[in-house]
């Protein structure tokens, strides 16, 4: 092949791909460094169990350290970040993070998927106690799927308040941070809210645009070479 036509293979080679990479959804699992350990996931009532987490603060006169909480799967079903001070050290504590059943109340923009996750901090006393004003806790949970992306929900005792939520990583895992401690759960896209308005469907299918771009790719190359036999036999 001369030059010409294989730049012109080259060119509509760079543009498939760059439209492949345009129509892809943005809720693509991304690419990780390593392998991913994940093990299947495990539901309330179910055999095994779900497991529960939970770490002691004696009092102290200096502010509590950054700790995790999280529950001992592979990888953790749900995580607590704190930040250094989250909590009272003037107060022994002991946080908990543990799985519930579902609330009656459903969240309105969606269904929930996989457990539901109490978390709680109390007091040596028996004493709920909430993290320090303006302190922001990160909440870690593992959803079934990636794809639609869950969002993380918090329920007070009476609604569930949609979270802003983030790919964690590994096994389906999403976080979010709260200012308040509570119930959580990931929730998959299926209605709507004010704060998670439904994504209505359509449009032409990715697979089939990669489909079609590659048939096109296949045509063109098949064309250059005929023409460039032509010429040479015309020569």
């Amino acid at each position: 092949m001369t030059r010409r036509p294989g730049a012109v293979v080259v060119l509509v080679s760079v543009v498939a791909l760059a439209t492949v990479w345009r129509v892809l959804p943005a809720s693509s699992p991304p690419i990780y460094d390593g392998n991913c350990i994940a093990d299947p996931y495990v539901t309330l009532g179910g055999s095994p169990a779900p497991q529960g987490a939970s770490m002691h603060f004696p009092a102290t006169s200096t502010p509590f350290p950054a700790s995790e909480v999280f529950t001992g799967e592979t990888p953790p079903q749900a995580q607590l970040l704190m930040e250094s001070g989250a909590f009272d050290n003037t107060v022994a504590l002991t946080v908990s993070v543990d799985p519930v059943a579902a609330p009656a109340v459903q969240p309105s923009n969606g269904a929930i998927e996989g457990n539901v996750y109490k978390f709680s901090a109390v007091s040596a006393a028996g004493v709920a106690e909430s993290p320090r004003a303006n302190v922001l806790l990160t909440i870690v949970l593992r959803g079934t799927k990636s794809v639609p992306p869950p969002v993380i929900d918090r329920y007070d005792g009476t609604a569930w308040t949609p979270l802003t939520t983030q790919n964690s990583g590994c096994g389906n895992t999403f976080l979010a941070t709260s200012t308040q401690l509570g119930e959580f759960a990931a929730v998959a896209p299926g209605g709507s809210s004010p704060s998670q308005p439904a994504t209505s469907g359509g449009g032409i299918p990715a697979a089939l645009i990669i489909g079609g771009l590659a048939a096109l790719l296949v045509i063109a190359i098949v064309v250059l070479f005929t023409l460039d036999r032509s010429r040479n036999r015309a020569r």
